[in-house]
């Protein structure tokens, strides 16, 4: 797994570990405050431990979450280390709020962007802090008392960091159609902050028809590759392909999601595995001062393609050529479909 090579800044406010099946945090722990080596002579550094209480899921699918109270103090995220396994949660999402969404020990969050019961957080305020997956099978839960202790360590300290680290996330809303191979979903938006950001990894996120995702950077018509891998993966955090990259003002950013659905009925962008999601995320540091903020750029498929605005759109963007090996298995597929070496049958030409 890639970890983290800067710091983050994070306010006081709660914690959420969200997974989809199961999404909770235990109460804080503490341990040895000296665990990782490398801040051996940081006096102020301490790691926090937050885990489901052993959490049950009544259904598949389930979204469920729990805060966690932090200190008053102003703490810096050194490292995120999970707690996951695939087979248990398919998203592991954490969040900052200054409010829950409930003060049960854990609640259903289906509804992630309001301020009610059902939501993350209590005043529809959420920061991403951290996000895992490794693209599970659809799988029903076991009956009885099958319960989750997902979580992830935080190695933090008090000491006051030079960077910060944030997160740039690119997506797209919209439907992939059935029985089609090599679907793009696309995105691009301009970046116009006056804030120079340096990219130093990257996650990709889709479900079942996921085959491979890319972000680019685009300066004076030059393509930069920030990153591209197969959401079939491990969906942590890889290194950037081109490090020391930066994005400036003037500069534009694009994702491409590649699909291909071998089922009979139209995927919807959503939350559940039977859904689709399309998401690129960027993890840079700068040398901002004030805390930073999550950036977004989401378009809609059915009606943004890049080749209506952009211009030299290199043509591997969708290649799987030096990506490992993966296997996509689709149980939502038509049966003589379900599973794919690769992700393709005929369709790497089309891909190219």
């Amino acid at each position: 797994m890639t970890r983290l090579y800067t710091m983050e800044r994070l306010r006081t406010g709660f914690l959420y570990i969200c997974i989809i099946t199961i999404c909770t945090g235990s109460p804080v722990s503490r341990s040895d405050r000296h665990a990782d080596p490398r801040w051996k002579d940081d006096p102020y550094y301490f790691n926090r431990t937050v885990r489901m209480p052993h959490a049950v899921s009544t259904k598949p699918d389930a979204l469920l979450c729990h805060a966690v109270k932090l200190d008053d103090r102003e703490a810096y995220i050194l490292k995120y280390e999970p707690h996951a396994t695939k087979s248990v949660a398919h998203h592991m999402m954490v969040y900052g709020c200054g409010q829950p969404g409930s003060d049960e020990p854990y609640w259903p969050c289906g509804e992630m962007d309001d301020s009610s019961d059902a939501s993350v957080c209590g005043d529809g305020a959420r920061e991403i802090v951290y996000a895992w997956a490794m693209d599970a099978d659809s799988r029903e839960l076991p009956e009885g008392d099958f319960r989750d202790n997902s979580g992830v360590t935080l190695h933090m300290t008090f000491t006051p960091q030079p960077k910060q680290a944030g997160y740039y996330v690119m997506g797209n809303m919209g439907h992939i159609p059935p029985m089609i191979q090599g679907f793009h979903m696309e995105s691009a938006c301009d970046y116009k902050s006056n804030d120079t950001i340096y990219p130093i990894a990257y996650r990709t996120h889709s479900h079942n028809l996921g085959v491979v995702t890319a972000g680019y950077r685009i300066r004076n018509g030059e393509w930069t590759e920030i990153g591209r891998m197969s959401p079939q993966l491990p969906q942590t955090f890889y290194n950037v392909t081109n490090p020391g990259i930066d994005i400036r003002a003037g500069d534009t950013l694009a994702s491409r999601c590649t699909m291909s659905s071998d089922r009979l009925f139209p995927t919807a962008i959503g939350p559940t595995n039977k859904d689709e999601m399309c998401n690129f995320y960027i993890l840079y540091y700068t040398y901002r001062k004030e805390n930073t903020k999550i950036q977004y750029c989401f378009r809609e498929a059915q009606n943004f393609k890049w080749n209506m605005y952009l211009v030299n759109i290199p043509q591997g963007a969708s290649s799987i050529e030096g990506l490992p090996a993966f296997t996509r298995e689709d149980p939502f597929a038509h049966a003589s479909k379900q599973s794919q070496v690769r992700g393709f049958d005929v369709q790497n030409e089309i891909m190219k």
